[in-house]
């Protein structure tokens, strides 16, 4: 009996201990018990995740797993409650020691349901490392920098790198797949990679996307119910990376089943094609670059390896390096071929033979064509095709005028003919870009493009293969020469040192011919005797002084380009009545032939410095009645208003010139422009110089769509400028007396005005001479050696009427002025 007594004490005791111990750790008790129903819900939400993505999949959760959530529901009600009781501290007295036994206990349940194991699914790692060599170069470098920033930044959804076949686009995203899965794991949750074939399929992508995300396909799935799996398991990631490697063409992403315009997912893809950027309406574009000659050495040495431990290999090697230009494809797959070959007579010799039949180079280069011709083949029309071949006539890197490279399209049958000249241009512009967004073609300085020298390469390859038959033949830039076969249609010698030409040569497909560029003095008299169907003749910057009488058998001739030679005399040129552009500037000729009149298709002349150009019989200027664009800047022939006694052409026959849109000259007055106002108009741009002085060696082609004005040397007090100032966009006044009493201020369609050692000039704009809107479309003002100008606006004008659109001044020796506006 004592014994039960006892036992009785003892278990009240320790229960009574156990309440005055849940008692005192309350407080401890409610802050652990918020930690650990937090981390229960979260493991709870993985666990739900993991079965939804499991349901996508065709699985279901084992019954334990589901017991042990509706376990998980119920004690996060209970333990709500018992949280908002504490935070409102609404425990009576009486039940205080209830209160703190329950915490206590829901505390022991909730770490006993975190303690349990539930299985999960196999895990998705959020990057798979990708077998790719590391980047060399401080330029790729750069890049991966500039990437991952762009990566980060929250407004943008979609970039595309593009660039060159070749030129490592696919190396760079690989290694910054890479960089996210060592440095920076947790910026994405999950990052896919599909790899793109060239022709596009659907299927194929969502195949690589639904392995990567563990989606089990279905043998009956269909594009659009995969689709919808798809994008339900990827709107349940927080954050994911989808890169698209070498698109071709615009991809559906809506049909694949990604959420592209979701914050939840981004977009990286890789292309070769500008023109899949804008379809794929990527926020950046981001183009890479050709590396840089030091750059491009490291990456040499990098992948050739230890063969460059010989003394003297470096300098021959280098300059095959940089003939490369930087193409990171070109410059690994050499420097591969050459692993293990240390032999000092196959470097000093490389540099001459690598373009020639060299077995080792022909191996080179078919590898490194492999891959370049793609964009090639890519192209949407033969036409373009055509187009990119042509540009392979002119020299690796050389600067291709693109004026001058439209006209041989045109003249080649590759535009049509019957369009105008600004038509013409436009078509022609739209291809050059065309080949430029497919990275064939590159931009050089303003208004000129370039071909890489490796895929100028590739198109002399291609324009000589026999399932081509193009005709191509060019060795431009060699200092030597082999003559092509009877049957060669395209011939390029530019700069290739040639002194003579052959006596009577047979190509009677001949249709294109470079010659410009070498040191011929003389043409043979039957040299262009047989070559009756040319097209496109180019002897610019030769030293001939004339044209052979076999001239006059090229009929078919629609450009011909005697640009900076040293002829001096033209025949007779009625028999070229196909002739659509002539180029005769910076010429020593002094007169046109006898009969030029009767070149009623030429469409373009250009006499531009012609410092000895002195007569043009009467009508010859009247009978091009198709003719659209003169440019006679900075030449001395002397344009009479009217008709003179000696014959000469005068400037009435360029107003009779119905078709003519552009229009570059000097004049010595404005006289000749004294009755032109309705002329003018149709002018679609002009340069047109007035200065009393007989040459002008300021020679500027106006911008497009430019009407330029420059008065150099003129009495503005003594001429009529009134309509000629209202046509002009922009205006230079060098050199003139009367600015302060010649009223410019409301030339609406003045957007540049530039004003040079004007001395009489004290204020541009004064109160006195002001209007409602001065100068109200100006943008451009350019103030430069005025000594006596003291101020641009003069006191106080009110706002928004003076120069509101103006976006650049540049003021240079205007010692007296004190402040800018």
């Amino acid at each position: 009996m004592d014994v039960v007594v006892v036992d009785g004490a003892k278990t009240v005791f320790e229960f009574i201990c156990s309440r005055i111990k849940a008692l005192s750790k309350y407080e401890e008790n409610i802050n652990e018990l918020r930690e650990e129903i937090a981390n229960l819900t979260e493991k709870k939400m993985a666990i739900e995740e993991d079965i939804t993505l499991a349901r996508l999949e065709g699985k279901s959760p084992q019954p334990q797993v589901n017991e042990w959530l509706i376990k998980v529901s119920r004690a996060e009600d209970d333990v709500r409650q018992l949280l908002e009781m504490a935070d409102a501290n609404a425990v009576g007295k009486g039940s205080k020691m209830m209160q703190c036994w329950t915490v206590a206990k829901k505390l022991n349940l909730v770490k006993e349901l975190n303690s349990t194991h539930c299985e999960k699914r196999s895990p998705i790692k959020s990057v798979v490392e990708m077998a790719v060599p590391p980047l060399v170069g401080q330029g790729a470098a750069s890049d991966m920098k500039q990437l991952l920033e762009i990566l980060n930044r929250d407004d943008i959804r979609r970039i595309a790198v593009w660039g060159k076949g070749g030129i490592g686009k696919t190396a760079l995203v690989k290694n910054l797949s890479n960089e996210l899965y060592f440095s920076y794991p947790n910026l994405f949750d999950t990052v896919i990679w599909v790899q793109v074939s060239r022709s596009l399929d659907l299927s194929m992508i969502q195949s690589q996307i639904a392995q990567r995300v563990h989606l089990k396909v279905e043998a009956g799935d269909t594009t659009h119910s995969l689709a919808s799996r798809i994008l339900q398991g990827l709107k349940l990631r927080r954050k994911t990376l989808l890169i698209l490697d070498d698109v071709w063409e615009k991809i559906d992403l809506d049909a694949v089943g990604v959420p592209s315009r979701d914050p939840c997912c981004k977009i990286l893809l890789t292309t070769r094609s500008r023109d899949v950027c804008r379809h794929m309406e990527v926020d950046v574009f981001f183009q890479l670059k050709l590396m840089s000659e030091e750059d491009a050495w490291n990456l040499f040495v990098h992948s050739a390896g230890p063969v460059f431990d010989l003394n003297g290999i470096e300098s021959p090697t280098k300059k095959i390096v940089a003939a490369f230009s930087g193409l990171p494809l070109a410059i690994k797959t050499l420097a591969n071929s050459l692993r293990d070959r240390p032999h000092m007579e196959l470097w000093q010799n490389m540099y001459l033979r690598y373009r020639c039949s060299s077995p080792l180079f022909k191996n080179i280069m078919k590898e490194i064509f492999g891959t370049l011709a793609t964009s090639y083949h890519s192209l949407p029309s033969k036409i373009l095709k055509q187009c990119f071949l042509f540009c392979s006539l002119y020299p690796a890197s050389c600067s291709i005028d693109v004026g001058e490279l439209i006209q041989c399209w045109v003249s080649e049958g590759l535009i049509i003919e019957n369009l105008t000249v600004e038509e013409t241009f436009n078509y022609g512009l739209a291809l050059i870009e065309c080949l430029k967004d497919s990275c064939l073609l590159d931009q050089d300085s303003e208004g000129t493009v370039k071909m890489h020298g490796i895929f100028r390469d590739l198109a002399i390859i291609l324009s000589q293969s026999q399932e081509l038959s193009y005709g191509f033949h060019t060795q431009s830039g060699l200092p030597f020469y082999q003559m092509p076969n009877e049957s060669s249609r395209r011939v390029s010698f530019i700069r290739c040192r040639i002194k003579k030409l052959p006596e009577f040569p047979v190509y009677s497909q001949l249709t294109v011919l470079f010659l410009q560029g070498n040191p011929i003095q003389k043409i043979p008299n039957d040299f262009f005797h047989n070559l009756i169907s040319l097209r496109v003749l180019n002897l610019s910057e030769t030293r001939i002084t004339s044209l052979p009488p076999s001239f006059l058998c090229l009929r078919e001739l629609r450009s011909l380009f005697l640009r900076n030679c040293s002829i001096e005399k033209l025949p007779s040129l009625t028999s070229l009545g196909k002739l659509l552009v002539l180029d005769l500037s910076s010429t020593r000729v002094k007169a046109l032939p006898n009969g030029f009149g009767s070149l009623h298709s030429l469409r373009e002349l250009n006499l531009s410095c012609t410092p000895f150009l002195n007569k043009i019989v009467a009508g010859s200027i009247s009978g091009l009645s198709r003719l659209e664009t003169l440019d006679m800047s900075s030449s001395s022939y002397n344009w009479n208003p009217k008709t003179t006694s000696d014959q000469k052409a005068t400037f009435d026959e360029l107003l009779s010139l119905e078709h003519l849109s552009i229009l570059q000259i000097r004049l010595n007055s404005v006289k000749c422009l004294e009755s032109a106002s309705f002329w003018l108009k149709k002018l679609t741009r002009f340069n047109i110089q007035i200065s009393p002085w007989s040459h002008d060696s300021n020679h500027h082609i106006a911008k497009h769509n430019e009407k330029r004005l420059v008065l150099r040397g003129v009495d503005l007090l003594q001429e009529d400028l009134r309509d000629l100032l209202h046509n002009t966009s922009s205006l230079d006044v060098l050199t003139c007396v009367g600015m302060t009493r010649r009223h410019l201020l409301s030339l609406s369609s003045l957007i540049s005005l530039t004003i040079s050692n004007c001395d009489d000039i004290t204020r541009l704009i004064s109160k006195e001479r002001s209007s409602k809107e001065m100068f109200p479309n100006l943008q451009h003002l350019v103030l430069d050696h005025l000594q006596n100008l003291e101020t641009i606006v003069d006191e106080i004008i009110p706002r928004g009427q003076c120069l509101r659109n103006l976006t650049t001044i540049q003021i240079l020796d205007c010692p007296k002025l004190k402040g800018a506006l």
